[in-house]
């Protein structure tokens, strides 16, 4: 295990609880103790649609045999396994599983101003090392989650148990890597896909799991929230129209009209305020190539379900006070905004970042109701069971 002592050595001691930075590298984990005093700063983010990436900065030093500290340690090199955690001293959280993507070194004509900067990605990595032609279900129509199954076992990665099965519907044409091909089959079903610990997640979002630690907000000498700032927009739709093919050659195209289908993270839906107004905000999706009627209902679904989250959130925690590593994907609850926009959100992406001011985690949420409530609400409406009776 390597502890990036930069946190603990390069913070202001009265600057309250530090959090440190550990790094295990290498498929052995070997220890960087010598590098560790050298590392300047570590820039993370994770996204619950993005591969999760970053870079950590060394200030590289020559030693008197002309060697460098970092860059000729044999620590680093190109796919070496890496896994970066925030050390909490009580303890520690993960934040990104992967490998070493770039080195950068740079030699200016001070030497004292080199560095060397690696540049960091998730496990999906290894998804995008082989460009593929291939046809998935050409004899029977697999499901989306068992295709994704034999293209993670080769690199050692495991479906979260929580993933979702996708669809069926059809035979798949792959012409790319597998990462690319993935990233498209989550965008068809409106999922993410979300790499970490060995596992990945491919599957709608999580919106009735525990809730992550809260943020606080106004707390007094608990807030560990700096700042915190909304958007609650208009401009999206409530519901979305799609055309249907025909049942029958020469018949009339069928249409239907979706609404949002998720649990509330509120008390009252976002699409209940203008809904009074007489003209209904309304989206239309069209027909995308030989997509089955499956895949045009479930696009436009996941089109409905995402732009039901009107409410947007941004902010910035102090990492060290939060004790905790805030993560895309999953639940937590913002306490002070007040009863309209306090209450529980859903993560979208989080950048975590730690340098000589400290742990800083950027976040950006967002929910599909208002009002304080602390746990999901019932879905905001029964499309999904309404759409079972057009196949």
């Amino acid at each position: 295990m390597v502890s990036l002592s930069l946190v603990g050595g390069l913070l202001d001691q009265g600057f309250r609880s530090p959090a440190s930075c550990l790094v295990e590298i290498g498929p052995d984990r070997k220890n960087i103790d010598t590098v560790a005093p050298l590392v300047a700063a570590v820039d993370l983010q994770l996204s619950r649609e993005e591969a999760a990436a970053g870079t950590i900065v060394i200030e590289d030093r020559r030693s008197s045999d002309g060697r460098w500290i970092a860059a000729d340690s044999g620590l680093f090199t190109r796919w070496a396994p890496i896994r970066i955690s925030a050390d909490f001293g009580t303890h520690q959280e993960v934040i990104l599983t992967g490998y070493v993507m770039k080195l950068t070194p740079e030699y200016p004509g001070n030497a004292a101003e080199a560095k060397l900067t690696l540049e960091v990605q998730d496990e999906g990595a290894a998804l995008g090392r082989e460009q593929m032609r291939r046809v998935w279900g050409e004899d029977q129509p697999m499901a989306d989650l068992d295709i994704l199954n034999e293209l993670v076992s080769a690199v050692d990665i495991s479906a979260d148990p929580l993933s979702g099965s996708g669809q069926s519907s059809r035979s798949l044409s792959q012409e790319g890597t597998p990462i690319q091909f993935l990233r498209e089959r989550a965008k068809a079903n409106g999922y993410e896909l979300i790499f970490r610990e060995g596992q990945v997640y491919f599957g709608p979002k999580r919106l009735d799991g525990e809730a992550q630690a809260p943020i606080l907000v106004y707390a007094g000498k608990d807030t560990n929230c700096r700042n915190f700032t909304m958007a609650d927009a208009a401009d999206t739709p409530d519901q979305v129209r799609a055309d249907l093919a025909p049942r029958e050659e020469g018949s009339t195209p069928e249409q239907i009209t979706v609404t949002p289908g998720e649990p509330m993270l509120g008390t009252t839906a976002a699409a209940a305020e203008g809904a009074d107004l007489g003209t209904p905000s309304v989206w239309r999706v069209g027909a995308e190539g030989d997509e089955t009627t499956e895949e045009r209902t479930a696009r436009a679904q996941a089109l409905v379900d995402e732009h039901a989250f009107k409410l947007r959130g941004s902010g910035e925690l102090d990492g060290s006070i939060y004790g905790h590593v805030l993560l895309p994907g999953g639940l937590v609850s913002i306490d002070g905004p007040g009863s309209r926009y306090g209450g529980l959100y859903y993560v979208d992406k989080v950048a975590h970042a730690f340098n000589p001011e400290g742990y800083t985690q950027t976040f950006e949420v967002m929910r599909n109701a208002t009002g304080e409530s602390d746990s999901p609400s019932s879905p905001l409406s029964a499309a999904s069971s309404a759409l079972s009776g057009l196949f």
